[in-house]
């Protein structure tokens, strides 16, 4: 008998069951991920003429399932019975750290510092809780407070908790500095949740040279690359500019699932390989392998990057009708970004104006990039008008359009758009360049003149001019 049915003979059942038996129920269905049903079950146990008093197994599983469905209501209710409960120790460390992460997960801070604060006994899982619930709510610099503050010894676990939490602030380079200070902690070694944060942190920095160390570091120790550290190790190669160092990893992954194909078939849509990227598809599909939404934006990408309308409605067609998958804005989005690169923009418009839901500010601002690049003022300014009541303080959707203007020589409009962006304060983002040289990454914008090396770079840069010159590839 499954553990679902059990739970539904529970009521009817004229033998009384021990809180035990409830308890094997409700982890059942936590184990299960149907945290809701953990709850109806407890709730079902409360109705009953001789409920069962719960004890100090079952109060952790609840807290557990409130955490996992961020149900704060519930979760107090349950807290005031624990305090209301004669049979129950409050003091029960196993207790009060999953009451802590009910707190941590639902977002209540402040009620989970207070909690930790009272704590008798703080074990080293209650202070990794506190950092990783912290460094998820992206307070860093508090969760970065209490890692500095624990007065026991941290493991691994207090490591992976405020590095992941970098990578997902975005402070990458403060990742990088924390694995420097892991691998000086002795007997502590990085396992594979540790190497996935790094991968990430490397990807997003762009820094090929560390990707390979980091990859040699994951061959040595004999970690599996079947599950996320084998995909970020593909996106990592593939955001490093190395497709091969990407393709590399994926042929090493001894079972390969749906992720280690999307990321790949992404990868080389990515880098203009839309040939390769169509026929890996191809080799999924002949695998047996089912693709998901993701990977169906990367197939429309290789498409939209190659000019192939026609294989592109073939895919964004072939979602529905045989994987059963709605497209949603993204796949719309490549096929914008395909017609409009074959200057097919009514076609373009007219799609847009069949989704069902608000296009977003992606696709309308695709859009107006390939109408600047065709030339055709009427539907740019249609969607130019959508950008700007969208994101009014984006500049990007203003500069488009003035300089379409501009280059069709409509000179009114362009100083009538130009004084609306200032009157609004838009601001256009600088967009830059990064490089890695010898271990150092450095950052460029168009016309930099503020690196310390200026002169020396545009000096080698007027050199390289003249060689083409004479070579006559200009």
């Amino acid at each position: 008998m499954s553990y679902p049915s059990l739970s539904l003979v529970l009521p009817s059942n004229p033998i009384p069951l021990s809180i035990s038996h409830y308890n094997s129920v409700i982890r059942s269905h936590i184990h299960s991920h149907h945290p809701h049903l953990a709850l109806l079950t407890f709730h079902h146990t409360l109705l009953l003429r001789s409920a069962p008093v719960p004890d100090e197994f079952t109060f952790p599983l609840l807290f557990k399932a409130c955490a996992t469905l961020s149900a704060l209501r519930e979760g107090a209710q349950i807290h005031c019975l624990l305090l209301k409960s004669p049979f129950v120790q409050t003091n029960n460390i196993y207790i009060l750290t999953s009451l802590l992460n009910m707190y941590l997960s639902c977002g209540e801070l402040d009620d989970a510092r207070l909690l930790f604060e009272t704590m008798p006994d703080k074990n080293v899982v209650a202070w990794n809780s506190m950092v990783s619930g912290l460094a998820k709510s992206g307070d860093m610099a508090s969760a970065r407070g209490f890692f500095d503050r624990m007065p026991i010894t941290k493991n691994i676990v207090s490591w992976n908790a405020l590095l992941a939490g970098y990578v997902r602030a975005g402070m990458w380079h403060e990742a990088l500095k924390l694995f420097v200070e892991l691998l000086r902690v002795p007997g502590l070694d990085p396992n594979e949740p540790t190497m996935a944060s790094l991968v990430s942190a490397i990807s997003q920095l762009g820094l090929l040279d560390l990707a390979r160390k980091a990859h040699g570091y994951v061959v040595r120790k004999g970690f599996s690359l079947d599950g996320a550290l084998g995909v970020s190790l593909i996106a990592m190669y593939t955001k490093c500019g190395s497709i091969g160092g990407a393709y590399k990893v994926f042929l090493s992954v001894p079972a390969k699932n749906v992720g280690h194909w999307t990321c790949m078939i992404g990868g080389l849509a990515a880098h203009g390989l839309a040939e390769s990227a169509l026929q890996l598809f191809s080799e999924m599909l002949s695998d047996g392998v089912r693709p998901n939404y993701v990977t169906f934006i990367g197939v429309l990408n290789a498409c939209s990057h190659e000019g192939l309308a026609e294989e592109g409605s073939k895919y964004f067609h072939l979602m529905s009708e045989s994987f059963d998958i709605e497209p949603g804005v993204q796949h719309y989005g490549c096929l914008v970004d395909l017609l409009g690169r074959l200057g097919r923009l009514e076609e373009a418009m007219e799609l847009i104006s069949n989704l069902r839901t608000e296009p977003g500010f992606v696709v309308w601002s695709t859009l107006l990039s390939a109408c600047r690049k065709h030339g055709n003022v009427e539907i740019a300014e249609v969607a130019a008008k959508k950008l700007f009541e969208l994101e009014p303080e984006n500049g990007s959707s203003y500069v488009m359009l003035s300089t379409l203007y501009a280059e069709t020589g409509r000179w009114e409009e362009y100083r009538r758009i130009r004084k609306t962006m200032d009157e609004r304060g838009a601001v256009k983002v600088t967009g830059c360049s990064w490089i890695e040289v010898d271990g150092k990454v450095h950052q460029f914008v168009a016309e930099d003149m503020f690196h310390v090396s200026t002169q020396e770079i545009y000096h080698t840069l007027s050199d390289l001019k003249s060689n083409m010159r004479c070579a006559e590839f200009v």
